[in-house]
């Protein structure tokens, strides 16, 4: 795969780039490391050479000055008590007169002062000798003496210096210019990977997830947040086929029974029991709008729509209200309300929504509560949570059943002939998300516990 991989894609990478800003950097810092160490070779070694220059310069000097010679003879004295230098001694007209070493005129004429010269610039020297460093000497009698040393080293340590840059710079170049293409097609494997995956997805596939490596890089991060965010894709497709079925179930009776009440109806138009047929209908269709109705309140809560309009609201005396509102209605069922309410509980909210939270439960205690005697309202502060219990020791919900009976229409079998059509759980869920809090179930045994976590201020 990488193999059939366009070259193009790979320079257009991100990876690629990068790699592509750190040769930069690198090959930077190699030639200003390259230009210091050349600098300050170069400098040591013209520094050696233009010391002996200017030594030999001092002694000549003197030597005229001592000796009451000409340069010519002074020249070849101080070339018979050798030294290592090299001296030209250049006539008024031009002339070559004395020294160990020529050099043409015009190289002669250019010569002003401390500078290298090479073999082929015009110099006559020896075979080992490639270059010259020195400085000429000007008499008033228009005579010129050049004294200069052997430059060879120095201009070999220049071509040294240059090579060992060029073979790093190359060096470098390769290696990130590797590395770059490397880094490119890892970072394609991977994208294809993420792209291989959303496209069996979106082939229907909805339990594929993104391969995690173990290297835990930013593709890792990335493929975790998008698994999570896939999982969450699942299950409200998932909980959408879920709510298909109940619906088509739910709805599927009242409709029915609707049609035969208006089927009698047309063949009965007479009969004596007809208005009581079309009370039952009403009855069929007020129950499918109410379904439709509760629909439409938990798309309401879930789109946020309300949460503009939050204020302070105090949930203690919210539910010493719903306590007194329930209490009688639940002892007339043979069930006792205790609760255990802390004072001042207040969070920020829509107090309509969290009394539908809250009602919805009770609600669930007096029409699904199968011989409970017993119900509880409990809350109180923790760890910057409000918490709220609202629990009975009827029959109950199974453990395995819990996770599902907050979902839209979800109902136990044994409830079905039951009034209700499962969408209260499902809207108290919806008002706790709404609020930034959470509602879950729990298996009392006897009875169900579940438990509200809201935010508390600050």
């Amino acid at each position: 795969m990488w193999l059939e991989t366009p070259l193009r894609l790979l320079f257009q990478t991100s990876g690629f780039r990068l790699a592509l800003r750190s040769l930069g950097l690198s090959l930077g810092g190699a030639m200003l490391v390259f230009f210091i160490i050349h600098h300050a070779e170069e400098f040591a070694w013209r520094g050696q050479i233009d010391d002996a220059v200017s030594g030999g310069r001092n002694d000549i000097l003197s030597d005229l000055q001592h000796n009451k010679l000409p340069v010519a003879d002074n020249v070849g004295l101080t070339l018979a008590e050798g030294g290592g230098l090299f001296y030209a001694d250049i006539g008024t007209d031009g002339t070559w007169r004395a020294g160990n070493f020529r050099l043409t005129p015009a190289l002669a004429a250019r010569w002003n002062s401390m500078q290298t010269w090479r073999r082929q610039d015009g110099l006559s020297v020896p075979a080992h000798v490639r270059a010259l460093r020195g400085v000429p000497q000007h008499f008033a009698d228009g005579e010129t003496l050049f004294i200069a040393a052997d430059a060879t080293a120095l201009l070999r340590l220049n071509e040294l210096i240059a090579q060992s840059f060029l073979a790093v710079f190359g060096i470098i170049l390769a290696l990130g210019l590797a590395n770059g293409y490397f880094s490119a097609r890892a970072t394609l494997a991977r994208v294809d990977k993420f792209g291989a995956t959303i496209r069996d997805i979106m082939s229907g596939d909805l339990s594929r997830r993104i391969e995690m490596s173990a290297e835990g890089d930013e593709f890792d991060r990335l493929a975790t947040s998008m698994n999570a965010m896939l999982q969450r894709i699942q299950e409200l497709m998932e909980n959408l086929r879920q709510v298909t079925n109940d619906i088509a179930h739910d709805l599927r009776s009242p409709l029915a029974r609707l049609r035969e009440h208006l089927e009698l109806s047309r063949t009965r138009f007479n009969a004596p029991g007809l208005p009581e047929m079309f009370d039952e209908a009403l009855a069929q269709l007020d129950q499918a709008l109410e379904i439709f109705a509760a629909m439409l309140r938990i798309a309401e809560v879930e789109a946020g729509a309300r949460r503009a309009g939050f204020a302070e609201v105090n949930v203690s005396a919210l539910l010493v209200m719903l306590e007194e509102s329930y209490e009688p209605s639940l002892c007339a069922t043979g069930i006792a309300l205790h609760t255990e309410i802390a004072p001042d509980l207040t969070l920020r909210g829509d107090r309509e929504l969290l009394m539908q939270l809250f009602a919805n439960l009770l609600d669930n205690i007096a029409l699904h509560a199968e011989g409970a005697a017993n119900a509880s309202i409990t809350a109180a502060a923790r760890d910057g949570r409000i918490i709220v219990t609202v629990a009975d020791d009827g029959s109950g919900i199974p453990a395995a059943q819990t996770g599902r009976m907050i979902q839209r229409f979800a109902r136990l079998d044994s409830s079905r002939h039951r009034p209700g059509h499962g969408l209260g759980l499902a809207l108290a869920v919806s008002i706790a998300t709404l609020h930034e809090g959470s509602l879950a179930l729990e298996a009392a045994e006897p009875g169900l516990r579940v438990i509200v976590s809201l935010p508390a201020p600050g």
